[in-house]
């Protein structure tokens, strides 16, 4: 039994780690960007994407803007860009297309929508009018049917979350359990497949899995967020979250995927290792579940780790959501969760791959793919978590 397609991915290219040649990796791609960004308002979209270059998180200017000030932030780049100075009018923007074009305009979206401009706003420049903006923008979830992170409750946790970690404000805490006890209400036990949440998602209802749409995307801020939850809170949600990773694998001898969508009748039909749907996912998104509580569960996300490896860098690009920079990031998380040298040794092979892909795309091209999430913005961020042996995928761990 296939555990992935082959067709989807590369053989690795073998190419010695360097910290200098990633370093200047992050550099360019950040100089290129802001030069455009200084040129023109909006960027240019890419051949190898079938939309527009928009204003949002996920492939637009708001990801764009986020990743510049995280790379001055850490100091991964030196920059003076006023990020600022283009936030106004980006919100203004995204607003109009959102309430146009979304398939959700009553519903408040952390990767589409204005929730992560009002957050970098705030940051940028704290104040109670923008507080109450993200307040109000957070609770249009409460009474909306979406159940992920893309466009629904889970990407608003995120937000409150956030928010709490800068202001110790009991306001946020508040906000995040009221949306986790609904969240919650509709985690349902599924015979064979542990707990699941059926998606109310383009039209119809299926038990995703992945951490963009599915069941992993609602465990993404509880675990991100569980210092808000009792311990008794955590430790039931962490039991159920374990018991179905486990349910849901499908395994070989050293290997383990996750179908898209749960199916009991079609559980065995694997394509996908990327970011979204899929092993390297699914490990990304849930290696911080606690170890030693389930040893098969253990066992398993390092099978997915093992997968991952096996299936190689994605030809789909560089980029995080469904490219090898993405599925790099398991093998930076399981460094962290087991302290094996062998994960971050891969993961740092997987970037001077992903660095190989950039370059000749750009080449191919003769443009930068900008987005966070799936160009090569993504990809600095991943290239200076190799660099500091560490794994915060970026607008999930960290803001």
């Amino acid at each position: 039994m296939a555990l992935f397609d082959p067709t989807r991915h590369y053989p690795l290219v073998e190419i010695d780690w360097d910290d200098n040649k990633v370093q200047q990796a992050i550099t360019a791609i950040a100089t290129e960007t802001i030069i455009q960004l200084q040129r023109q308002p909006s960027l240019s979209g890419h051949p190898m994407d079938d939309h527009e270059f928009g204003t949002d998180l996920y492939f637009g200017k708001v990801g764009v803007l986020w990743t510049i000030h995280y790379l001055q932030t850490v100091g991964a780049i030196d920059s003076t860009f006023d990020v600022a100075t283009h936030l106004a009018a980006t919100l203004e923007q995204n607003r109009q297309d959102y309430s146009h074009h979304s398939p959700y305009p009553q519903q408040s979206s952390y990767l589409f929508g204005e929730l992560p401009l009002l957050l970098l706003q705030y940051k940028l420049s704290p104040g109670d009018d923008k507080a109450n903006q993200i307040a109000e923008s957070i609770h249009k979830n409460d009474s909306q049917p979406v159940r992920e992170l893309m466009w629904g409750m889970a990407g608003s946790m995120l937000a409150a979350y956030f928010m709490h970690q800068w202001t110790q404000a009991p306001r946020w805490q508040e906000i995040f359990k009221a949306q986790t006890a609904l969240l919650l209400r509709e985690w349902q036990p599924i015979k064979g497949a542990g707990y699941l949440w059926t998606i109310d998602l383009y039209g119809s209802q299926r038990k995703y899995l992945g951490p963009v749409h599915g069941f992993a995307s609602n465990l993404v801020p509880l675990l991100v967020g569980r210092s808000l939850l009792s311990d008794e809170e955590f430790a039931e949600i962490a039991a159920k979250a374990m018991a179905t990773v486990v349910q849901t694998a499908v395994t070989d001898n050293n290997g383990a995927n996750w179908p898209a969508v749960y199916q009991a009748a079609h559980s065995t039909n694997l394509k996908l290792v990327q970011y979204c749907h899929g092993a390297a996912g699914m490990v990304t998104a849930l290696a911080t579940l606690p170890q030693g509580m389930n040893e098969e569960c253990d066992r398993i996300l390092e099978q997915g780790g093992e997968l991952t490896w096996r299936a190689g860098p994605l030809k789909k690009g560089s980029n995080l959501c469904h490219g090898t920079g993405g599925n790099g990031y398991a093998f930076l998380k399981l460094f962290i969760r087991t302290g094996n040298q062998l994960w971050l040794d891969r993961a740092r092979a997987f970037a001077m791959h992903a660095i190989e892909q950039y370059r000749l795309s750009q080449k191919t091209y003769g443009q930068l793919r900008y987005p966070l999430w799936t160009g090569d913005l993504g990809l600095a961020v991943y290239l200076w978590d190799c660099l500091q042996a560490q794994a915060q995928f970026p607008t999930v761990d960290v803001f």
